[in-house]
């Protein structure tokens, strides 16, 4: 480094420090908590069974889809590479949690709350572990630098809320799902406060009829005037032996001058069945869930597979994308970046068929020799065998783009079609007659073949 750029560098570090000191004590900091979010609570969420359905659904499912490290190379092809990040996202964050239950909890954050936060443990370029930093003790502080650019600060809470630890940004792999600053999001919990609160205040309601009323219910009439006492008494008496739902269907013994008329309170009559519905609807709309998936009425589709395809597309491939989209920020180093490195889910596990199905893909691919007899094989988990090949029709035409000629292999011949030379067209009619007289000795071949199996028949006869 000459003199000159030594200086320059120094400057920049100044600057970048200037820069930083006026931030922290900027008046324009803005400091966000995860924990309080909303009018509901992630707790108050998951007794919705709707929600907890739904959260369980999108959770485990991309929990068990592997993370796999690729890289695409100057030919085009896309590489499997193997890479110590690749373990520690599937297998091993860290030396207590499992990768199954980091993607579980990682995408649960992002959906309630529309953020998740993963300290990256680096020796130097090497990642070492993942830690899932718990989203109620997160807040994310914001310092406004000028009208269009902020830096932040990642901080995690502990006892009364005071901040035990700070991290930039670029120290945490994170994930966010509807957000305008690059640093916090929206999660369902704020954008649909109103449906959730809604849900709970149906299902109180619902639990409040069947547990507090009488079955039947109704009024008491007394034909003379009762005291306060006499009230107080025959309301005591009438709940401890006829109500709740455990006590529904016993025998009224009423006094003389007491009269009784019921009242119709029943869950049908009030229309909650039907409220229930919309509101599971409702919910399924919010986390873009089949509602056949949470409500086995509702299927619009004529198998299970398409509705696996729906949940794929509309459910789980914005979660997977904004996954991948943050792991290639925050794992992958600026040169394996340029050199075409990347994180891809395999989401083949979302769309398991039959085995009678996935046998017959694999050996549709095989013989239109889109795969090879090996890789045929791995696909069913079968080991493969010592000679490995393709199969490829001879009545097709193989066209090569970069030379711009045809090859026919029934025919054994390679001709350029804009071009074709006396010798070319003497191969092929060469080509074309013995494959014409190979097809008229086949019919006697097969006649013989009959012949042979008739005659079997007979015998056994």
């Amino acid at each position: 480094m000459g003199i000159v750029d030594w200086f320059l560098r120094k400057d920049q570090d100044n600057k970048a420090n200037l820069l930083e000191e006026r931030n922290l004590n900027s008046n324009f900091a803005i400091t966000s908590f995860f924990g309080s979010d909303g009018r509901v609570s992630e707790k108050e969420a998951l007794k919705i069974p709707a929600v907890a359905t739904s959260v369980e659904l999108i959770c485990s499912s991309i929990s068990q889809l592997p993370i796999f490290l690729y890289q695409e190379n100057e030919k085009g092809e896309h590489v499997r590479v193997q890479d110590n990040r690749v373990f520690l996202l599937n297998n091993e964050p860290n030396e207590l949690v499992n990768g199954h239950n980091f993607k579980k909890n990682l995408v649960k954050d992002y959906l309630f709350h529309g953020a998740s936060y993963t300290k990256i443990e680096r020796y130097r370029n090497d990642v070492l572990a993942l830690y899932l930093i718990p989203i109620e003790e997160v807040s994310v502080t914001k310092y406004r630098i000028n009208s269009y650019r902020y830096s932040a600060k990642v901080n995690v809470l502990g006892e009364s809320n005071k901040t035990i630890d700070s991290f930039d940004p670029e120290e945490l792999v994170v994930v966010l799902r509807d957000s305008e600053d690059g640093i916090t999001g929206e999660g369902v919990l704020t954008q649909n406060a109103d449906t959730l609160s809604l849900a709970i205040d149906e299902q109180d309601y619902t639990t409040g009829v069947l547990k507090n009323g009488a079955l039947p219910i109704g009024i008491l009439k007394s034909t003379s005037r009762l005291t306060e006492s006499a009230i107080s008494r025959l309301r005591s008496s009438w709940e401890n032996l006829y109500s709740g739902a455990k006590k529904a269907g016993k025998t009224l013994i009423l006094e003389e001058g007491l009269d009784y008329k019921p009242i119709s309170m029943k869950p049908n009559e009030l229309d909650l069945t039907n409220i229930r519905k919309h509101t599971v609807s409702e919910i399924a709309r919010i986390f873009n869930i089949p509602e056949s998936m949470l409500n086995a009425s509702a299927n619009k589709y004529a198998s299970n597979e398409q509705n696996n395809i729906h949940f794929l597309q509309y459910c789980i491939a914005p979660i997977v994308t904004a996954i991948e989209s943050s792991l290639n920020k925050s794992l992958l180093l600026e040169e394996e970046k340029r050199n075409g490195y990347y994180f891809r889910f395999d989401v083949s596990e979302l769309l398991r068929t039959t085995e009678k199905e996935k046998i017959e893909t694999v050996v549709r691919a095989m013989k239109d020799g889109l795969i090879s007899f090996n890789e045929a094989r791995s696909r069913i988990q079968l080991p493969s065998i010592d000679v490995d090949y393709f199969t490829w029709g001879l009545g097709s035409v193989f066209y090569n783009p970069e030379t711009g000629k045809m090859t026919i292999p029934n025919m054994g011949v390679t001709i350029d079609p804009d071009n074709i030379s006396e010798e070319d067209a003497e191969k092929i009619y060469q080509a074309g007659s013995q494959v014409q007289e190979s097809d008229e000795e086949k019919p006697e071949e097969d006649n013989k073949d009959e012949e042979q199996e008739n005659k079997k028949d007979d015998e056994e006869v």
